[in-house]
């Protein structure tokens, strides 16, 4: 397997081992990038310092404020009242009183458990999010290594074109061929080198993006590590189809369910009105007394009973369900959809290393020999040459396309039990 593939599977357990700095602010700045960049630093870089990664901690502040806020119980409150103060021969009544909101239904705990279940959501959002982070940082670091490869090759189209106008001259030299052939290798020339200044931008672009993945806009790495062409097995279906149900973006379903479910018993607490109990002492002023006073208030739930509300947390509670078989249907099409185009990717990547490319080296080896001896015309060279780098090139793509879609795979299915074993 290659080290680009064990890189890739190693990425759920990489997430698993650094959940420790999900809850922590990420330093202002990343350490220096090794020259030699692998596929799990750029990752450990990523998970560290992304800079999407940083909201996860305030978003968590938030809720643990409003899991506190939750917890408190109703203020007491302190009335001061004055009758008959500005008649005429009635006795002054001064009252002071206090009164308590008395919570029933189980309203706290009933926020209480509806905060635990955002933090808990909040957890999952976040791990998806890390997921989402290693599965672009995967994706960025396959296209660099592509895109190195592809610079290679240019370079090398670069030195055909330059050995075939150095062969031409030659035959112009001798007045073995007219100067065309100077003109047309002149030309193969100048496309040559501005493939390869096409490519040196591409990768310095891509370079830069993927650095961008810990938070830093200029790449100090020198080159990224990869086996590109060494390709894993295409795994199974059913396999890939059970890990798919107990990876993160399902079990999220799980949480929201609760989330929702929450939201509900919160509602139908809200249905019952909170009594107010009172009490105080009351003075009045002609003879100088000094009594008790106590009252209870109750809510009559005639028209309010929060039957509104709790008809909306019903619906939503009941709309998960729903959401849910649509995502496993949409999934499950999407992850079918990848096999097939893995298994294609893997069949042209073997076609051309064991036929096609043995083929073209064959005749591009021959034309050469026959174009030195008159036997072939300039223009069989170019275009054995150009057949070489073209079905070269096409190997390469394949090969990252097929790492891509594994990577994609990967992450469908990640952090499910099957794929935790080393």
């Amino acid at each position: 397997m290659s080290s680009l593939s064990k890189a890739g599977r190693s990425l759920a357990l990489l997430a698993l081992a650094c959940q420790t700095l999900l809850y922590a602010q990420p330093p202002a700045e990343a350490p220096p990038e090794p020259a030699q960049l692998s596929l799990p630093a750029a990752a450990q870089l990523a998970l560290r310092f992304n800079p999407e990664l940083a909201k996860f901690g305030y978003d968590r502040q938030a809720l643990q404020g409003r899991q506190t806020q939750a917890g408190l119980r109703p203020n007491p409150e302190l009335g001061l009242e004055f009758d008959n103060f500005a008649g005429s021969g009635a006795a002054r009544e001064i009252t002071l009183r206090l009164s308590q909101a008395i919570e029933i239904g189980g309203k706290r705990d009933a926020r209480l458990n509806q905060s635990q279940r955002l933090l808990d959501r909040l957890d999952a959002e976040q791990s998806l999010a890390q997921l989402e982070v290693l599965a672009e940082t995967t994706r960025r670091f396959i296209d660099v290594v592509e895109t190195q490869q592809q610079l290679r090759l240019a370079e090398r189209g670069v030195d055909y074109a330059q050995q075939s106008l150095a062969a031409a001259r030659r035959r112009v030299a001798v007045g073995a061929a007219s100067s065309l052939e100077i003109n047309r290798a002149q030309i193969a020339q100048e496309r040559a080198l501005l493939e390869r200044e096409h490519q040196e931008h591409l990768l310095s672009t891509l370079r830069r993006k993927l650095s961008e993945q810990w938070g830093r806009s200029e790449a100090q790495f020198e080159a990224a590590q990869a086996q590109l062409l060494e390709l894993p097995e295409v795994p199974d279906y059913s396999e890939l189809l059970a890990r798919l149900r107990r990876s993160p973006d399902f079990a999220r379903f799980d949480l929201e369910r609760r989330l929702r479910e929450a939201d509900l018993r919160l509602a139908q607490a809200k249905a019952h009105g909170d009594p107010v109990l009172s009490a105080g002492l009351r003075r009045t002023d002609s003879a100088g007394d000094v009594a008790m006073v106590a009252s209870l208030l109750m809510p009559l739930p005639f028209a309010n009973r929060n039957q509104g509300a709790i008809a909306e947390a019903r619906a939503l509670r009941e709309r998960v369900d729903t959401e849910q078989q649509a995502a496993q249907v949409r999934s499950e099409v999407v992850l079918y959809d990848m096999l097939q185009e893995l298994r294609h990717a893997r069949t042209v990547v073997e076609s051309l290393q064991t036929t096609l490319l043995p083929q073209a080296e064959e005749a591009l080896t021959l034309t050469r020999r026959g174009y030195a001896n008159g036997r072939y015309s300039q223009l069989d060279l170019i275009d054995a040459q150009r057949t070489r780098l073209e079905l070269e090139r096409e190997l390469i793509a394949n090969a990252a396309d097929y790492h891509r879609y594994l990577a994609a795979v990967e992450r469908m299915t990640a952090l499910a039990p099957a794929a935790a074993a080393p």
